[in-house]
């Protein structure tokens, strides 16, 4: 599930909840909303603490909605990573880029 925290912070910026399964079956709905979510935004940053189980449809979620950002001129951070997102990462040799998409880390 995707919901907005603190609503949208302006044209500039705008911060999204990710909660919920990151999988294969919840992927296209997911995709739809991330990529609409840079419309109008220059910065979106996405908190994924209370988001799992992830798997690597998740995380390829993530990759294309960084590409949709990109696309627009805009920019995709992370917000409170989770160790199961960041294990996910590091099997698909995707460590580097998740590190660089990444504000914080959850405890």
């Amino acid at each position: 599930m995707l919901g907005e925290s603190n609503g949208h912070e302006g044209a500039e910026s705008a911060a999204l909840v990710l909660s919920g399964p990151v999988t294969l079956a919840e992927a296209p709905r997911l995709k739809d909303f991330l990529k609409s979510a840079f419309t109008d935004t220059a910065l979106v940053r996405i908190d994924v603490a209370s988001a799992g189980p992830w798997d690597l449809a998740g995380l390829q979620l993530l990759i294309a909605a960084e590409a949709a950002a990109r696309k627009k001129d805009a920019a995709l951070r992370l917000v409170r990573v989770p160790r199961p997102l960041r294990e996910i990462a590091e099997r698909a040799g995707l460590a580097a880029w998740l590190d660089r998409l990444t504000e914080s880390q959850a405890d």
